[in-house]
């Protein structure tokens, strides 16, 4: 008797853990949706992207959405370097994000130690490289044969969920196998709208490069 009971016992926690485990890979997928949804509409069918293995530091998106969002629009303004006034940026809601999502540990860039893999992406072929990797062709000189078509390179933050998740915000690096140079200089900007993410807009770091 005491021994159905262990096994009964046992039985319900293993399907316990299973059930936690399942919850948390889709929490994970949802959290992820966003950059899958915005990656799969700049590509086209069946094309090899490259992805910067390292994610972008977080801190890198919650301060330039601040940054653009107060800054005065001038003569010099670069397009899309200012946030939209529909976005409605408050000072409460960017507090409650920053708390959250900031990186405490580095205010690097490029993380080192947090890194993207094949199972973020849902049905997008995809070659990570490092990022200290990157520039350097005779390490990656198969992308770098005048034969080969020109690769695009992205990188990504983690998304961050702003406003009680009514909006989601990234970082986005953006450039191709021959320039071989990438640096973050804008943020994507998403809204759910009847279950679809939607780009808002892409705000620039203003700054010329």
């Amino acid at each position: 008797m005491q021994l159905n009971k262990f096994i009964m016992k046992n039985t319900f926690a293993c399907l316990f853990i299973v059930i936690l485990l399942i919850s948390s890979c889709s929490s994970v997928k949802e959290n992820i949706s966003p950059i899958n949804t915005y990656l799969k509409s700049k590509l086209d069918n069946n094309v090899v992207v490259i992805v910067i293995e390292n994610k972008i530091n977080n801190s890198y998106t919650i301060d330039l959405f601040k940054k653009r969002s107060i800054t005065p629009i001038n003569a010099n303004t670069i397009e899309n370097s200012i946030v939209l006034k529909t976005l409605l940026f408050e000072e409460k809601y960017w507090s409650k994000m920053n708390k959250k999502y900031r990186n405490q540990n580095t205010d690097e860039i490029w993380l080192k130690n947090r890194l993207w893999r094949q199972n973020d992406f849902i049905d997008i072929k995809i070659k990570f490289i490092k990022e200290e990797n990157f520039p350097k062709p005779y390490i990656y000189d198969e992308y770098m044969n005048e034969k080969m078509a020109e690769a695009i390179v992205f990188s990504f933050s983690e998304p961050i969920f702003y406003k009680n998740k009514k909006f989601v915000l990234f970082a986005k690096a953006e450039t191709t196998t021959k320039k071989q140079f990438i640096i973050p200089i804008s943020i994507v900007v998403m809204k759910k709208e009847k279950g679809k993410w939607i780009v808002i807009q892409e705000i620039m770091d203003g700054e010329y490069y």
